[in-house]
C-alpha cells in the first residue's frame, strides 16, 4: 500500500507542477490576479507531494518491499540499514526522484527567501521552475517509475546494491551533486523571468549570483567527494581519471564559476548583461546535457547508469524544449542594454572578462574531448577511439596558468581603471621570496624539482602572495584591518583554496611512488621512508560479504613502530562481485596506500603499494573553495536584505 501512496503522491506532484507551469502564466497574459497568485499554493503543493513520494520510497527500502522492481534489483535483506538508505538513490529511478526532491527543496528555499519580491517577476520564476519539475516528474513516471510492482515477488532476498556504492561517501555524494545540478535551475528561472518582465538588472543579477554561488558550492563538494570516493574505494589510488561522467560534472562547475563572476560585473557596473544571460542558459544546458549523457546509455563509465537509450530521447526533448525556448526568448527580448561607460585594460571588468573567456573555452574543450569519441564512432561506422588523460592534461595547463595569474591580481584591480599599479611589483617580490623558500623545501624533502612541481609551485606562490600576504600588507596600517579582511574573506578563502588544490595536483603528480610486490607472511619490504611487514591474513564473514584481510605492520625509518594497516578483498555473494578495500595511512603531507592483490599460492600474496604526497591538499583546497563560495552567497543574500 505504501508504494501506491508514493506513486499517487508523485502523480499529484506532476499535476500540481503542470498547473504551476501553465495557469499563472495565463494569469499574467490575461491580467488575472487570482491565477497569478495561484503559483504560491501550487509550488508548495508540488514540492510537498514530491518530497512525500520520495519518503515513501525510502520507507519501502527500509521494509525490504521486494514487490517493487527497483528495490528487488538494488537492495538485499542482508544490506545494513544505512546502505538501504543509500540504495534509494543507488540507481536510475531512485536517483531521478532524489533529483526532483532536491529541486523542490531549492524551489521552496527560493520561495521563502523572496517573499518581498514583485509578484509578476516572482510568479514567472516559479512558472519556469514548475515546468522543469513537471518535465522530470513526467519522465520518471512514464519511463523510470521507481514504484513499479513485480508479481510474483522475486527474488525473496533481493539482489544487491552495487558493492562499490556500499560506502559512506556514496550516501552523501549524489545528494550534494544533485543539489549543485538542480540549484542552477534557480538562476536560469530568474533570468528567463527577468527577460520576460524586463526586470531591472540590479534585482535579477544580484539574485542570480547569490543562488549560482550556492549551487556552485554544492557542486564543488559533490565533485570533491566523488574524487575522494574514487581514490579510496576503487583501489587504484588515483583522484581523477578524466572519465566522461566526471567531465560532464566538471563542465557545469566551470561555467557556473564563469557565471557568478560575470553576474558580479552585471550587478556592480551594468556590463556583460547579455553575456550573463547566455552563461546562465549555458550553465543550465550543461546540467541537462550531463543528465542526458549519464542516463541515456551513450557513455560507458563506472558512474553512469547505462540504461535503455530510448530514455535518452525523452531527455533530449526536455533539453530541446528548455534550451530552444530560452534562446528564443533571449533573441526576442534581449536588446543592447549594456552600459555606455567604458573600462580600461587595467580594470576589474577586463580581468573578469578574461576569466570568463578562459573558463568557458576550457569547458567547451573538455566537452569536445568527451563527445569526440562518440562523433568519431558515428562518422566511421563503428570504429572506436578514446580521448585519454594526456589530452586533458595538456589542455588544462595553459588555462590553469592564466586563471592563476588573474586570481593573484583579483584583489587589487579597480572598477573602470586601476590607477595605482605598484601592487604588481610588491606581489612579484613576495612571490619570488615564497617561491625560493618553496623550492628549497621541495629539494630538501622530495629531491629533484620536477617541471610539474615547479609550475604548480609558481602558481601557488603567486596566488598566495596576491590573496593572503598582500591583502594583509595593504591593510596593516589601517584601523579597519579586521573589517577589510572579513569583507574579502570569502574571496581570499576560495582563491587560496584554488592555490592549495593546484599545489596538491602538482606535487602528487610529480612525486608519487608506486610498486607491485609479492610478500609471504613475516616478510619485510622497504618502501620510501617505511618498512612494511606482512604479518597475517584472516578471513571472516560479515552480514552481506566475505572478507580476506591482510594485516601490514608499519615501521618508519627511525625504527618507530606505527599502528598496523588493514587491507581487504571483499566478495559479495548476492552481486557475485569482488572489491578491494585499500589501507591508507594519512598525514598532512602524504598518504601511504596499500592494496591487497591475489593469492599467489604457497602463502604468497601480491600487494600494490603507493606513496601519495600532498594528495589530501587537493580535497582540502576544494573544501576551501566550496566554503568560500558558500560564504560569498550568504553574504550577498544578507547584503541584499
Amino acid at each position: 500500500m505504501i508504494p501506491e501512496i508514493g506513486h499517487i503522491f508523485l502523480i499529484s506532484a506532476m499535476v500540481f507542477a503542470f498547473a504551476g507551469g501553465v495557469f499563472p502564466a495565463v494569469g499574467i497574459f490575461k491580467k488575472n490576479a487570482f491565477l497569478i497568485s495561484a503559483y504560491k499554493p501550487l509550488i508548495i503543493s508540488t514540492s510537498i507531494f514530491a518530497l512525500l513520494s520520495f519518503l515513501m520510497l525510502v520507507y519501502s527500502f527500509s521494509k525490504d518491499d521486494f514487490s517493487l522492481l527497483y528495490i528487488a534489483t538494488n537492495s538485499n535483506t542482508n544490506l545494513p540499514f544505512y546502505y538501504k538508505l543509500a540504495a534509494t538513490w543507488g540507481a536510475h529511478e531512485g536517483s531521478l526522484l532524489l533529483w526532483i526532491s532536491v529541486l523542490c527543496l531549492w524551489s521552496l528555499a527560493y520561495f521563502f527567501k523572496t517573499r518581498q519580491e514583485e509578484d509578476k517577476y516572482r510568479c514567472l520564476t516559479f512558472v519556469v521552475l514548475s515546468q522543469i519539475i513537471f518535465s522530470f516528474i513526467s519522465f520518471t513516471i512514464f519511463t523510470s517509475n521507481p514504484f513499479e510492482r513485480i508479481l510474483p515477488i522475486s527474488p525473496v532476498q533481493g539482489v544487491e546494491l552495487n558493492p562499490l556504492l556500499q560506502d559512506f561517501a556514496f550516501t552523501i555524494h549524489p545528494p550534494l551533486l544533485y543539489a549543485g545540478y538542480s540549484g542552477l535551475s534557480i538562476p536560469f528561472a530568474i533570468v528567463i523571468s527577468a527577460l520576460l518582465t524586463n526586470s531591472n538588472k540590479s534585482i535579477w543579477a544580484r539574485q542570480a549570483r547569490s543562488w549560482t554561488l550556492l549551487s556552485c558550492s554544492f557542486l564543488t563538494l559533490g565533485i570533491c567527494l566523488g574524487s575522494w570516493w574514487a581514490y579510496y574505494e576503487l583501489g587504484w589510488g588515483g583522484w581523477w581519471f578524466w572519465d566522461p561522467v566526471e567531465n560532464v560534472a566538471f563542465v557545469p562547475w566551470l561555467i557556473s564559476v564563469a557565471l557568478f563572476h560575470s553576474l558580479l560585473v552585471t550587478d556592480k557596473r551594468g556590463f556583460f548583461i547579455n553575456w550573463s544571460i547566455l552563461l546562465t542558459i549555458m550553465a543550465f544546458a550543461s546540467c541537462l546535457l550531463g543528465t542526458f549523457l549519464v542516463r541515456s546509455g551513450i557513455l560507458t563509465s563506472v558512474h553512469s547508469f547505462a540504461l535503455d537509450p530510448e530514455r535518452g530521447v525523452y531527455l533530449l526533448i526536455i533539453f530541446g524544449y528548455f534550451i530552444f525556448s530560452s534562446l528564443t526568448i533571449y533573441a526576442l527580448k534581449s536588446k543592447a542594454r549594456e552600459s555606455n561607460q567604458s573600462y580600461s585594460l587595467y580594470s576589474k571588468e577586463f580581468g573578469l572578462l578574461l576569466n570568463n573567456l578562459l573558463l568557458v573555452i576550457l569547458a567547451l574543450s573538455i566537452l569536445f574531448g568527451t563527445f569526440f569519441p562518440l562523433i568519431y564512432e558515428g562518422v566511421t561506422n563503428g570504429k572506436q577511439i578514446s580521448v585519454g588523460a594526456p589530452y586533458y592534461e595538456i589542455l588544462i595547463l595553459p588555462f590553469a596558468a592564466g586563471l592563476a595569474l588573474l586570481q593573484g591580481l583579483a584583489l587589487f584591480l579597480g572598477w573602470n581603471a586601476t590607477e595605482d599599479q605598484s601592487f604588481i611589483k610588491r606581489i612579484l617580490i613576495e612571490t619570488t621570496v615564497i617561491f625560493i623558500v618553496y623550492n628549497i623545501l621541495v629539494y630538501v624533502f622530495l629531491g629533484e624539482i620536477t617541471a610539474g612541481a615547479f609550475v604548480s609551485g609558481l602558481m601557488f606562490c603567486w596566488i598566495v602572495a596576491g590573496n593572503l600576504i598582500d591583502s594583509f600588507v595593504l591593510n596593516l596600517k589601517s584601523s579597519h584591518l579586521y573589517k577589510a579582511i572579513i569583507r574579502r574573506f570569502s574571496l581570499i578563502l576560495s582563491h587560496t583554496g584554488t592555490a592549495v588544490l593546484i599545489l596538491g595536483v602538482g606535487i602528487v603528480s610529480s612525486y608519487s611512488l608506486e610498486n607491485e610486490i609479492k610478500l609471504s607472511k613475516g616478510e619485510v619490504y622497504s618502501f620510501g621512508e617505511y618498512q612494511l611487514s606482512f604479518e597475517d591474513i584472516s578471513m571472516f564473514n560479515k552480514k552481506n560479504y566475505e572478507s580476506e584481510m591482510a594485516i601490514i605492520g608499519v615501521t618508519d625509518m627511525a625504527g618507530r613502530k606505527m599502528a598496523p594497516m588493514f587491507t581487504e578483498k571483499r566478495f559479495y555473494p548476492s552481486a557475485k562481485q569482488v572489491t578491494s578495500e585499500a589501507a591508507i595511512k594519512s598525514t598532512i603531507f602524504h598518504d601511504l596506500y596499500v592494496t591487497l592483490g591475489d593469492d599467489l599460492g604457497k602463502g604468497d600474496w601480491s600487494f600494490r603499494i603507493q606513496i601519495k604526497p600532498f594528495v589530501r591538499w587537493i580535497w582540502f583546497g576544494a573544501i576551501m573553495i566550496a566554503l568560500g563560495t558558500c560564504l560569498a552567497s550568504l553574504t550577498s543574500m544578507k547584503r541584499k536584505e
